[in-house]
């Protein structure tokens, strides 16, 4: 099951409670069997202590022997690629590094229920993948019950049947992830605008550019097309990180990420920007399909929340598409311009 909303929703505070780290002002928690939590990065692990040192000791904390902790460490190391920094303390890892070694050995202390926070995100991106799997699996032999907090709507509807919408706190949907995910952001599509004061950038106009660099609203199958934001940042935007999305009626079918596909900006100054996003031939099936856009700077901060900002449609035959389309991007903003991406 997921958990979305916006920032400050209580998605976090939910799953403290849950982990029996924070305690209800009122009302109760219950949970059956053994816990596991990835909530802060690094948390149960001791600094001064060596990565391997920390195996022990965390895979005991999760309810593991030490003898079951030894047998499984060579697995736990290769799961988190981390062979080489082994016997390194953990005050020199990277927030990735704690995030990864964190992950693997939850996830091999046999835990009948695991919470899973937006920590993951921190990890490179065949970890991301690799995590993810491990989770689907998981979810499949149906022996984990998971929890996950996450903005990345595309994973959320990739790996939880079913979501609930947190908004200041209470419920605002819940049921199966495609329609509440749709109540989302068409209610954050509705919304009057932000106060402009406090806004990180204004997205003053998103729209899809055929192969030959023409506005349209339609897409042949077989060709590329481009997505171009233009915007003014109202502030200085440190490592923004653009996202754009390409949905149909049941979610989200591919999108180009500057964190994935390559670099991304170490600042935007305030001031007028266009971002471009350049998608290979998609091999959509004949519809209509929605173009949201989403800015951040890394999994705490949103400069831009995700809204559907365009829309096109896909004449032809039906194919089967969609699946990897690559993603290639550009920005300007002031000079010289960036090229970012692959």
């Amino acid at each position: 099951m997921a958990l979305i909303g916006r920032n400050g929703a209580g998605k976090t505070t939910a799953l403290r409670l849950i982990a029996g780290i924070s305690r209800p002002t009122k009302g109760t928690v219950q949970t059956h069997g053994n816990v596991a939590s990835l909530l802060n990065v690094g948390a149960g692990f001791h600094r001064e202590l060596t990565g391997r040192e920390n195996v022990l000791l965390n895979g005991v904390i999760l309810g593991l022997s030490r003898k079951q902790v030894q047998q499984r460490y060579d697995t736990i190391v290769e799961f988190a690629g981390l062979e080489a920094f082994m016997d390194t303390p953990v005050k020199h890892f990277s927030s990735g590094m704690y995030a990864r070694l964190a992950f693997a050995v939850a996830v091999h202390a046999d835990p009948d229920v695991l919470l899973v926070d937006e920590v993951l995100s921190v990890g490179d991106t065949a970890f991301q993948d690799r995590s993810l799997r491990r989770m689907i699996e998981f979810r499949d032999r149906g022996r984990v019950a998971i929890v996950f907090v996450s903005h990345n709507l595309a994973a959320v509807e990739l790996m939880c049947a079913r979501a609930v919408w947190l908004d200041r706190g209470a419920v605002r949907a819940s049921g199966p992830s495609a329609d509440v995910i749709r109540a989302y952001l068409d209610n954050v599509d509705d919304e009057a605008s932000i106060d402009q004061g406090e806004a990180h950038l204004i997205a003053e106009c998103v729209e899809v550019l055929d192969c030959r660099g023409n506005p349209t609203d339609v897409i042949r199958q077989e060709e590329p097309f481009i997505v171009r934001v233009r915007g003014q940042a109202q502030r200085t935007l440190i490592e923004p990180v653009f996202v754009v999305t390409v949905r149909g009626d049941h979610g989200p079918l591919f999108a180009g990420n500057m964190h994935i596909d390559g670099n991304w900006p170490s600042r935007v100054p305030p001031g007028r920007f266009t971002v471009e996003c350049g998608f290979g031939a998609s091999g959509l099936a004949p519809g209509r399909y929605r173009v949201e856009l989403k800015v951040k700077q890394n999994v705490r901060t949103n400069y831009y929340e995700p809204r559907v900002k365009a829309t096109f449609s896909v004449p032809g035959e039906a194919l089967v598409g969609g699946a990897d389309v690559p993603a290639t991007w550009r920005c300007t903003a002031g000079q010289p311009d960036a090229i970012i991406g692959r």
